[in-house]
């Protein structure tokens, strides 16, 4: 029945109708000479052969009305770069702006901004966005053609491009220069791209309001298809990149063999490495890195854990890996990036054609994790040495249809590997149908090591590696549909017991899920009410044995209001649950979540879960009252001090007794100075109650542009220990002092 659906819906899309049509056409006067100095103030005679576009159409929270404050778009260019020009026109009281460090998601959220978006292969697939705001701090994203915005936006995504911004006496002005060089486009001399300008602004009753120079369609559920506006440009200059990335580090590191031990210095531990970036074509290039430095310069938010049997994921940070992730990012866990974990040298294939997509990426990995997927929770341990390689392709049939091949490999040092295979597909139906499917499958042989210890087994193999071999699939199938009110659902989706992913991020097996989904919104573009949306979810899952494990039904509210604020409202109903064999019924929880940036100077996020769940990790797991609070406000104090304190709070109590199960608290605190665009001074501290330890980290940063990065910080663990009253209550254990030099030679 799966494979019929699959059939028909290929035959669809192939003869279905294309709906994005292309509307104005621009053809700004190429420069000879380069007479615009980037300084944020669009004088007339650098830019008087520029073509003004005016940005008419309000499109939030107006639907395509007339927009209520005058913004006009310039544009130009030379052989080598694109130049666009913003007149924001405003009271410059009512701007709101901040000096941000680059991909400041706070920028988005708080300021004014104004807006790039290019489709340069003209063909609906993605937009690159590019943001700035009236200081010219920057913000670029990738936009796919997706239906959630989970989905959609690809924030790893960096381009190299410049901007400048200044306030003036009638609002604000923005100059963008951005290099041909950065962005992947067919080849040619001659173009026709496909672009959109937009600009952001917060009226008298603190509500955002969206501009941009031409109409957008709600009912439309693809957006970046709606970037339809054609650029012309003529005679440019084409020119393949050769880039080196060498850096040096340092690392001093001391650690205490006992509590009332004095700290036990390493010695300093230089390093350095190299990287090379290559253009092979203009849509295709190498990168090359040998011994890279991939620590965290950002400390990853710490996550708790105390009521998980799984493991969990944390986001990736470093921008090796994060460039083209997007394209393997599949639904059950294919590849994860940070399952390679520390490589001696790596290298990374990316190309985009106008009917294809490349990405292929080999390591050797030194210190390669091995994680087990279960049933009811997973398995996690260290692998040693690895050789890693994934290769995905996907094929732009048309505008309706894309296919796509993936495979991984991971091989291990000690012995063993995992071989994973998969295709997938996605095609548009019509205008608001979609249907997409991912089909994996796995062919595995374990290592005989320790690295696990457990005397578990799935489907009659012990956890415990002793060299078995195996293989298991992994198929999700689903067909959505999105118009201006309405988003439904449905899918389905299997994970057999001995599917695992070696270069992946798998946690739970022997399922089989259904799940439909249906919702209702309305934009009300009142005072008092902007938004809302009231929706349901249902799932049912068994097990391959044909067990119930789950069925559930969700209720979700949301609402936009005052003060700029998002409210929403999730009743997660169990009605039934079966954990390490046990049967749980009636199982009710509330989630509540809060997003309010009532000002340019304060914002709000409130996130918290209350009613019935399973203590988990009990030997014995029984049913407990729940209560978790997530609270995080966020204070701008001028254009250049960001306050950020958090607390994560959780507690699991008996029913009866009241006994807790758990109960504890992270606190976190982040202050950060920013100086200008690119130099920041920044310490993060966290308290974290469940380990009885405290960490600080301050960090100095300069980063003028996406490769380039100076850095100098720290790290100091402390362990609490109340036992003694002749001590600080906080002992430091461990402490690190760290610099980085990385910068980028353009050859």
């Amino acid at each position: 029945m799966i494979k019929a659906n699959l059939y028909i819906g290929f035959i669809f899309a192939i003869f279905s109708y294309n709906f994005a049509q292309a509307q104005n056409q621009y053809q700004p006067q190429k420069l000879n000479t380069n007479p615009i100095i980037l300084d944020g103030i669009l004088s007339p005679n650098e830019w008087a052969n520029a073509i003004p576009i005016e940005l008419n159409y309000e499109i939030n929270p107006g639907n395509n009305s007339p927009a209520k404050k005058k913004t006009l778009g310039y544009i130009t260019y030379t052989a080598t770069d694109l130049y666009i020009g913003f007149h924001a026109y405003d009271d410059p009281k009512n701007v709101r702006a901040s000096v941000r460090s680059r991909d400041d998601f706070a920028m988005y959220q708080q300021d004014d901004i104004v807006t790039v978006r290019f489709d340069t292969f003209a063909d609906g697939r993605n937009n690159y966005i590019l943001v700035a705001n009236p200081f010219g701090s920057q913000f670029d994203v990738r936009a796919i053609n997706a239906l959630t915005d989970d989905k959609r936006y690809d924030g790893s995504f960096n381009m190299d491009f410049e901007t400048a911004g200044t306030i003036v006496s009638d609002g604000f002005q923005v100059e963008f220069k951005i290099p041909f060089s950065s962005l992947p486009f067919p080849n040619g001399q001659d173009q026709k791209w496909h672009f959109s300008l937009a600009r952001k602004y917060f009226d008298e009753n603190n509500v955002e309001v969206e501009i941009q120079n031409q109409t957008f369609d709600r009912n439309n559920p693809c957006q970046v298809c709606q970037t339809t506006e054609v650029l012309i440009l003529n005679d440019i200059t084409i020119k393949k990149r050769i880039e080196l990335l060498p850096y040096v580090a340092g690392n001093l590191s001391g650690e205490k063999e006992s509590i009332t031990a004095p700290l036990d210095y390493n010695s300093l531990k230089p390093n350095a490495g190299l990287g090379l970036n290559l253009d092979l074509s203009k849509n295709s290039g190498l990168e090359i890195t040998l011994n890279p430095d991939f620590s965290q310069v950002e400390a990853d938010v710490t996550q708790i854990d105390v009521n998980s049997s799984f493991a969990l994921e944390y986001p990736e940070r470093r921008p090796f890996f994060n460039r083209g992730t997007d394209i393997v990012n599949f639904t059950d866990g294919a590849f994860y990036s940070r399952s390679i974990n520390n490589p001696l040298v790596s290298t990374k294939l990316l190309s985009q054609a106008k009917k294809s997509r490349i990405y292929f990426l080999t390591a050797l990995d030194q210190n390669s994790p091995y994680q087990i997927a279960g049933e009811d929770r997973s398995y996690l341990g260290q692998g040693g040495q690895s050789i890693v390689n994934v290769f995905r392709y996907q094929r732009l049939v048309n505008k309706n249809t894309r296919l796509g091949f993936v495979t991984t490999n991971r091989y291990y040092k000690e012995g063993g590997y995992g071989n994973l295979f998969g295709t997938d597909g996605w095609f548009l139906i019509s205008k608001n149908w979609r249907l997409t499917y991912e089909l994996l499958a796995n062919f595995n042989q374990e290592p005989e090591a320790d690295w696990i210890e457990s005397q578990d087994a799935i489907k009659g193999r012990s956890v415990a590696l002793n060299q078995d071999k195996f293989g298991g699939s992994a198929l999700y199938f689903q067909l959505y549909r999105n118009t201006e009110h309405w988003k439904s659902y449905v899918y389905y989706r299997n994970i057999t017991p001995e599917y695992q992913a070696n270069v992946g991020f798998v946690v739970k097996n022997n399922r089989r899920w259904g799940t439909f989904f249906h919702e209702y919104q309305n934009f009300i573009n009142k005072k008092g009410l902007q938004f809302f949306s009231v929706g349901t979810k249902a799932d049912l899952n068994y097990t391959f044995q044909n067990y119930l494990k789950a069925i559930s039904i969700d209720g979700i509210l949301s609402v936009k209001t005052l003060l700029n604020t998002t409210l929403q409202y999730t009743y997660d109903w169990d009605i039934f649950k079966n954990f390490l064999g046990r049967d749980y019924r009636n199982l009710g929880k509330s989630e509540l979540n809060l997003q309010s940036n009532p000002s340019e100077s304060f914002s709000l996020m409130i996130r918290s879960t209350f009613g019935k769940d399973l203590a988990y990790n009990e030997e014995n797991p029984d049913v407990g009252k729940e209560f978790t609070l997530f609270l995080m406000p966020s204070f701008q104090l001028g254009n250049k001090v960001n306050l950020s304190p958090s607390i994560r709070y959780a507690t699991l109590k008996d029913l009866t007794t009241q006994k807790n199960y758990f109960e504890g608290a992270i606190s976190r605190f982040s202050a950060r100075y920013q100086f200008n665009n690119f130099f920041s001074v920044r310490i993060i501290s966290e308290y974290n109650s469940f380990a009885d330890r405290f960490f600080i980290q301050p960090l100095v940063q300069w980063n003028p542009n996406p490769a380039t990065v100076f850095y100098v910080g720290g790290n100091q663990n402390s362990i609490e220990d109340f036992n003694d009253e002749f001590y600080s209550p906080f002992r430091v254990d461990q402490t690190q002092f760290f610099l980085k030099f990385q910068y980028l030679i353009g050859l």
